[in-house]
Parts: C-alpha cells; structure tokens; sequence
C-alpha cells in the first residue's frame, strides 16, 4: 500500500486506520532514518504488556510484582540508552 500524506506545520503526519491496523501500531512507534528514508517500527507498550500478564492472574503476587518491576526497569534503561545513544 503507498499514499501520499502530508505533514502540518507540527510535523506531525497521518498515519490512516488501515495502516495502522496491518502493522499493529497502537499508541507507540519508533522511527529512525535509514538510507535517506524515514523508518516507522510499532513498539508494543510496555504498560499494556504487563497489564495483560497481571490479568491472566498469578498465584505468587510478591513474585509477579517482582518480575513486573524487573521487566519495567529493563525497559526503562533500554529506552533511556537508545534516547542518549
């Protein structure tokens, strides 16, 4: 699929429904430059991935709560070294 868009005097641009869909972009993106072209990657929302893994229930809550902080902090770290790298 290709489109045309446009980008507002934000630079902000319109990604339509139907893209969004096929690849799963939700509230996240990541983008990078490669070769001259802009690069838009979905990134699952780390705060979704660990709702859903509460959801589904646990039978040990200190352990879960543990591993969920330990996931959230590897996140945290990861992100900040890509932002300063």
């Amino acid at each position: 699929m290709e489109i045309i868009g446009r980008v507002d005097s934000k630079g902000r641009i319109l990604i339509p429904k139907e893209i969004r869909e096929e690849l799963g972009i939700k509230n996240l993106v990541k983008l990078r430059v490669e070769e001259g072209k802009l690069v838009i990657t979905p990134v699952a929302d780390p705060l979704e991935e660990l709702t859903a893994n509460v959801v589904k229930g646990t039978s040990d809550v200190a352990q879960e709560i543990r591993s969920l902080r330990r996931l959230a902090e590897e996140e945290a770290i990861r992100r900040l070294r890509e932002r300063w790298s």
